[in-house]
Parts: structure tokens; sequence; C-alpha cells
């Protein structure tokens, strides 16, 4: 048994828009952040670089349980019209190294899909057994809220 125990959380909607509208919704993501999510997000900005592009890093603040999540990061892959992964900084990468926002076509619509990853060490796996259902819980919740969201926004006629 290893140190870490690794999570992984998925949600996938579909949505009636092609990649290319999903995308662009991610590239002007310091427009559409807040809209995204009006009850968690609060600002997201590309702090080094161009958007969607490798190497380029974000800065975002989001409310998670009442409790303001303040994240840094850089993006690390890119497949336009396909995929999106950001890994972040230190201290949150030592519990969630990374995100995926995935788009798949499926005729004329999309799939997104979003995707976290978490890592809990063996101790507090074993003494915070509430905080991490919590932890993963809240994340699942908040990962489903935005993809219906999404799915609102870019399906507005």
């Amino acid at each position: 048994m290893g140190i870490y125990t690794e999570f992984v959380l998925k949600h996938s909607i579909e949505i009636e828009a092609p990649p290319e509208k999903i995308w662009d919704f991610f590239y002007k993501i310091e427009d559409y952040y807040r809209i995204w999510h009006p009850e968690d997000h609060i600002i997201f900005k590309w702090t080094n670089g161009n958007p969607l592009e490798v190497g380029s890093t974000i800065y975002s603040e989001q409310s998670m349980n009442g409790e303001k999540v303040k994240l840094k990061g850089i993006c690390t892959e890119v497949i336009p019209n396909r995929k999106i992964v950001f890994k972040f900084d230190f201290p949150t990468s030592f519990m969630c190294p990374k995100i995926e926002w995935l788009i798949e076509p499926k005729g004329r619509n999309s799939i997104f899909t979003a995707v976290t990853y978490y890592k809990f060490g063996r101790l507090f796996l074993r003494f915070s057994k509430d905080k991490t259902e919590h932890i993963l819980e809240t994340t699942q919740k908040h990962m489903k809220e935005e993809a219906e969201n999404l799915k609102l926004i870019l399906e507005k006629k």
C-alpha cells in the first residue's frame, strides 16, 4: 500500500453545442467565470501567457463550503477543442494536483467532462475520514453544478 490514496472525480454532461463553442467559453473564462457558477466563483485570471496555452499561469478564487479558496497553477496540456489540463501550485497540489476539462464531439453536440484528481495520505484518511468524504462530496456537487450551468449558458438560443 502506498503513502497516498488517489481519488478521481468525474462528471460528464451532454451540451447542445459544438466543441468549438465550449472551447471559446474557456478561452474567454476571465469574462465568464462568475457567470459560470455565480454562488461560488469569484475571479479567474491568466497571470502569465495567453489563454489556453501550455505554460500559461492562472490565479482563481472561489468559495468552497463557504470558505474562500485561492488557486494558482499552470496550464500543462492543451488539445484545441478537446482538452485542457491545469496543475496547481503548492499547497493545493499537495491534495489536489490537477484538474482536466475534456470536450468530446457527439454529432452536433459535445460531451463535456470535468475531472478532479485528489490524493490523501494514509494518516489523513485514517484520522479525517469525515473530512475526506466532505471534500469529495462537495467537489462532486460543485463539478455537477458547473456542468449544468455551462450547459444552460451555452444552450441559450
